[in-house]
């Protein structure tokens, strides 16, 4: 195991070391996040209401603390942090968690955790951005941390009953996403930046096939909405037909 890159930034980390994608390495990932998420789902299914509140509100703090210790890192790494602000969809994840831990009783934030974060989260499992970082690396730990936990956060709460969902939600939660990514596109466009991919893939292989499709441009950006509405269904489908099986 490699120790000599752990704490390096992917700018400064030489070609041809990344653990790439779908090889040994990156399926360990994702068994050890599959793992990981079951594990705490279980642990969450058979605890007490008391245990249950304190899971979700550890889940939400190690959350914030991970970014923290992400964004202080890259401040020591003569990398731009502006580049690296949690304006992300999966930071917003994070941010309705901490939400949802302190009232578990709401009726909006489980329904967009549901639809609209966790697949956004297994999307960055299955297709990391980290993949030309060495697997034994701070931010490729960071990446498949950060995204079982708000998986594992949402997926606690769906098997063990605690999320109501709706069509009317489903679109309620959709809407809602479309008006945070216009406000993040504009920010995008001004500093020139790519918060929640909005303009560019960031060599996603799932977002360099739509740009291929779309041709770039703003088409890419009104690809990946509808690619994104188009997934949203799909799991609304999905956990509908879940819910009917298990409740």
């Amino acid at each position: 195991m490699n120790r000599k890159y752990f704490w390096t930034h992917k700018n400064h980390i030489p070609e041809g070391i990344g653990y790439g994608q779908f090889t040994p390495a990156h399926f360990v990932w994702i068994a050890a996040s599959a793992m990981f998420v079951a594990v705490i789902s279980f642990v969450y299914s058979i605890s007490g209401l008391a245990d249950r509140y304190t899971i979700l509100r550890t889940i939400a703090a190690i959350l914030i603390i991970i970014d923290v210790i992400k964004l202080v890192l890259i401040g020591y790494s003569d990398v731009k942090v502006t580049e690296y602000l949690p304006l992300e969809l999966c930071s917003f994840a994070a941010y309705f968690i901490v939400i949802d831990s302190i009232f578990p009783e709401n009726t909006i934030t489980p329904l967009m955790l549901l639809i609209v974060f966790l697949p956004a989260a297994i999307m960055a499992v299955v297709f990391p951005t980290t993949q030309t970082l060495p697997s034994f690396n701070f931010y490729t730990i960071h990446q498949f941390l950060y995204h079982d936990l708000i998986i594992a956060y949402v997926i606690s709460r769906f098997i063990s009953g605690e999320i109501d969902f709706s069509y009317l939600g489903v679109w309620i939660s959709i809407l809602s996403t479309l008006a945070l990514a216009g406000i993040v596109y504009v920010i995008d466009t001004v500093f020139n930046r790519n918060y929640m991919f909005l303009r560019g893939t960031e060599g996603n292989p799932l977002l360099e096939v739509i740009w291929k499709v779309t041709k770039g441009g703003i088409a890419y950006t009104g690809g990946l909405v509808c690619f994104c509405i188009i997934i949203i269904h799909f799991f609304f489908l999905l956990f509908t037909c879940i819910r009917l099986i298990i409740f």
